[in-house]
């Protein structure tokens, strides 16, 4: 039991290390963006030893970048899995029609699994806009209708550079693919965006979320981008080099964006955050949604822990690196997290059986207190005004809670 809790605890020290490093790093770079240009090496670059050489984040590296990635803009194939999302599909098509982007370099294509209702009218009403059906057999989740589409995505004689995948319900700002051409220009092998909730004030569910976001880009892929990590790929608003699929678009888990983040890792690459490329995601609004949605994370996340486990000890024992160990760390987090909500029970049990409440109530408020303090700091960190946030700040610490419970019972 001792031994989980040091090593859940060695990873949440590790995770809150590289959050204060990164951020310090942003820090310096504003300052030094005040100081006399300099080109130096920026934080774009792929771990890939063949990826192009990188430019950094100094104007007259930014210029330089934008002036190429201008000059030569890569193409896109922007991928969207659908399943009856006629009420909100088209927003995201007419967000897509009206990105600030060359048109020719870009093309979309839905996936429609099974749908009943409009979907597939609505979208082939849209120009530019490529779909393909998928109706045999029973639905089949997100993973399972890449596996299946990938293939025949990559065989088409159009020279894609790169394949962007959002889902049915985003919304994306006009300059999203601007800014990755920027980054893939730079270097880059696999980028993501900043993921923002599209209602964040609906529910006590959907501030949760708003939260949650908000951490997961201001305080882990922000922090990794600046220190030369890896961020993690979280679903959608995501894209990468279409070479990277050479042998194929292989997933066996519910978490297909957490396994490819890991499958990419171990083959040398790193996820790039850019933060200026944002896009909406509607957040769920009701609590029975919300614990199917982590259930199948963490599911995901623990089926990605088992699966590649003897993967990860075999490419970190021949090649280590602080960005390998921290995917770890990251991964493998998620896994120990239900471990973890029974050794603190069993602790608690032990401590209040003995009478040592003071041991227990000190660390457990002050882990409370922590949540709170950092459920605030993200709303604030992500622009959102925390006052319309209070609810889901107080009560953060019950959606970790629940996390943990959904956790364990994932296990099982």
């Amino acid at each position: 039991m001792w031994t989980l809790q040091l090593i859940f605890s060695s990873f949440i020290v590790w995770c809150i290390l590289v959050c204060c490093a990164g951020l310090l790093q942003r820090l310096r770079r504003r300052r030094k963006a005040r100081s006399p240009e300099r080109i130096t090496p920026g934080p774009y670059a792929d771990q890939d030893p063949q990826a192009p050489a990188a430019i950094g984040t100094d104007t007259a590296a930014k210029q330089a970048v934008q002036t190429a990635a201008a000059a030569h803009p890569v193409k896109f194939a922007i991928v969207i899995c659908a399943h009856n999302e006629e009420q909100v599909l088209g927003h995201i098509l007419q967000d897509l029609q009206d990105m600030h982007y060359p048109a020719d370099r870009y093309h979309t294509f839905v996936f429609a699994d099974h749908c009943t209702d409009g979907t597939v009218a609505l979208a082939r009403r849209f120009p530019g806009v490529t779909v393909w059906e998928h109706t045999e057999g029973g639905r089949s989740s997100k993973g399972k209708v890449l596996n299946d589409f990938m293939p025949r995505l990559l065989s088409l004689p159009e020279p894609f550079d790169c394949i962007t995948i959002f889902d049915a319900d985003n919304q994306v700002g006009p300059g999203f693919l601007a800014k990755f051409n920027e980054a893939f220009t730079a270097g880059a092998a696999i980028v993501t965006g900043r993921r923002l909730a599209q209602n964040p004030y609906d529910s006590l569910v959907t501030q949760w979320y708003t939260m949650y976001w908000a951490m997961v880009n201001s305080m882990y892929n922000l922090p990794r981008y600046e220190l030369g990590l890896s961020a993690m790929v979280s679903g959608t608003g995501f894209a990468f080099r279409k070479d990277l699929l050479q042998n194929g678009w292989y997933s066996c888990s519910v978490s297909e964006d957490v396994e490819f983040t890991f499958q990419q890792n171990l083959a040398g690459h790193r996820v790039v955050y850019v933060d200026s490329a944002f896009f909406y995601d509607e957040q769920p609004a009701r609590f029975s949604v919300m614990w199917s949605q982590l259930r199948r994370w963490c599911t995901g996340g623990i089926q990605v822990c088992t699966n590649y486990a003897w993967d990860w000890f075999s490419t970190f024992t021949a090649r280590p690196s602080w960005r390998l160990f921290d995917i770890f760390a990251g991964v493998y987090l998620t896994g120990l997290f239900g471990l973890t909500a029974i050794c603190f029970v069993l602790n608690a049990c032990i401590m209040l059986r003995d009478g040592q409440y003071l041991l227990f109530f000190v660390p457990t408020l002050a882990g409370y207190l922590a949540t709170i303090l950092t459920g605030y700091l993200a709303a604030r960190l992500s622009g959102r005004p925390a006052r319309k946030l209070a609810a889901g700040i107080l009560t953060m610490p019950i959606f970790y809670s629940l996390l943990s419970y959904i956790s364990l019972i994932s296990m099982f």
